[in-house]
């Protein structure tokens, strides 16, 4: 069994914040203001690289135009969430950063996204350039999102012990089972072992209490 880690829930919450924010444009940074990854690859690369950084957390940093792009991050406003800033100066302010380097790592980024080359880290995605309007942060740091294998099943999602053979009377969908994901699950690829094995089970359970069983 590997259990999945997603790069950016919010400290001591819980809570995550959607992949979809870094893919509008957001960018990570540590807490010395300086970009150490690109922010589009896999789960687990984006979360080793954050556990590698000083006390093992990133800031989520985004301006005003992927606000208005991402209606997502309006949940993350009314959660009380997000730091902001009229200013980059004023939102290094707001989460004890140097000014200096976070406008300096923005300057760079703008200009990465601008050229639609990113000779640091090789992103290749820009949504947004990070040059102007409000400017907001949200702490973030790794945590579990997801299990990929357990117990074993057929395939009507009946358990099997080790030597394969059928467990009378139970049954096992979604992440308590085991399935094709090997040890890094592409976003919502669960929801087909939770809708599919979860229909199979119940129909084979209400046979089975019709049979008697």
């Amino acid at each position: 069994m590997a259990i999945q880690i997603h790069p950016t829930t919010v400290p001591g919450k819980g809570i995550l914040i959607t992949e979809g924010v870094r893919g509008d444009g957001a960018i990570l940074v540590n807490e010395q203001g300086k970009r150490f990854i690109n922010e589009l690859l896999t789960r687990d690369v984006v979360s080793q690289n954050i556990l590698k950084q000083p006390n093992a957390h990133a800031y989520v940093i985004f301006n005003d135009a992927l606000v208005k792009q991402n209606k997502t991050i309006d949940t993350y406003f009314k959660q009380k969430l997000v730091f902001e800033g009229d200013s980059v100066e004023a939102l290094a302010t707001a989460i004890k950063m140097d000014p200096k380097q976070l406008s300096a790592t923005l300057a760079a980024y703008t200009g990465y996204a601008k050229a639609k080359k990113d000779t640091e880290f090789g992103r290749e995605s820009f949504k947004q350039t990070l040059d102007s309007g409000k400017y907001y942060a949200i702490e973030v740091t790794p945590g579990i999102h997801h299990t990929m294998g357990g117990i074993a099943i057929n395939t009507k999602a009946q358990v099997v012990d080790n030597q394969g053979k059928v467990i009378p009377n139970l049954f096992a969908a979604g992440e308590a089972a085991g399935g094709v994901h090997g040890a890094n699950r592409l976003g919502g690829n669960s929801l087909a072992d939770i809708v599919t094995f979860g229909r199979i089970g119940a129909d084979e359970a209400v046979k089975e209490i019709k049979a008697g069983h």
